[in-house]
């Protein structure tokens, strides 16, 4: 886990009370000003991509894509919008909502998958999931399966 203190430590706590403070290790740190720990196959990301503009979740993409192993994989769970930006009309609800407190919206499908692919992402696909969510994924190439 990678959180910003002091949320690393409740965190912690957490996991000491589950008794399994041992499986999980917690990173403290800040996503937008440190670097995020390398040595790892995936990176999830669970409702934060709507709280932030384009060019801010550009920059977590982008750490991520440095970050992760070769092969890895980026998720982004959030409510999405898809791709053809005509529905959900309650994800459309809820993106107005967040448009008024947030610097973020609920993005579709489509413009996640063009932030990815930017940032090298490959493999991008869209799953719904539950309670009008869905998770976004885009795994980083290996050293034998990169663009030219």
């Amino acid at each position: 886990m990678f959180e910003k203190p002091p949320v690393d430590k409740i965190a912690t706590t957490g996991l000491e009370k589950r008794g399994i403070k041992n499986d999980i290790t917690v990173y403290g740190g800040d996503m937008f000003k440190d670097k995020i720990p390398n040595g790892f196959d995936i990176h999830l990301y669970s409702h934060a991509f709507h709280d932030w503009d384009i060019e801010t979740n550009r920059l977590l993409v982008r750490k991520s894509f440095e970050s992760l192993n070769e092969g890895g994989l980026i998720m982004i769970h959030d409510a999405h919008i898809n791709k053809e930006k005509t529905g959900l009309i309650s994800v459309a609800e809820y993106s107005v909502l967040l448009m008024f407190s947030t610097a973020g919206k609920c993005y579709s499908f489509g413009e996640l998958e063009n932030l990815l692919e930017f940032e090298g992402f490959e493999n991008i696909k869209f799953k719904e999931t539950i309670g009008n969510r869905s998770i976004i994924t885009g795994q980083k190439p290996t050293a034998h399966n990169t663009r030219s």
